[in-house]
């Protein structure tokens, strides 16, 4: 009888080194699992975060074109405004100058 109590009680110990391996075998397995998913959901929030900020970018261009296009028309005004003014003083110069030569 106590050959059969140390029997169990060496199945019991084997059985329990057996739950005990199981048990480290699926916990790196777990850990790799996780490890991979980690690593899968950071690089799917950079490509997210990336769009993203394509998305922002060409939107602000799309936004700013208008106000880019009011500038430059006024720019262009602006230039044609002193171009003018410069054309009308070379004139009243030029016959500043004619009227000293001829006077």
């Amino acid at each position: 009888m106590a050959f059969e109590i140390m029997k169990e009680i060496l199945q019991a110990e084997q059985r329990a080194e057996d739950i005990l391996k199981e048990a480290s075998v699926e916990k790196e397995t777990m850990k790799a699992e996780a490890m991979e998913k980690s690593k899968n959901m950071i690089a799917d929030a950079q490509k997210m975060a990336k769009q993203a900020s394509e998305q922002k970018i060409a939107k602000a261009i799309a936004e700013s074109q208008s106000k880019k296009d009011e500038i430059l028309a006024e720019a262009t005004k602006r230039c044609e405004e002193i171009q003018e003014a410069a054309t009308t003083r070379l004139e009243q110069a030029a016959d500043a100058v004619i009227r000293k030569v001829v006077g």
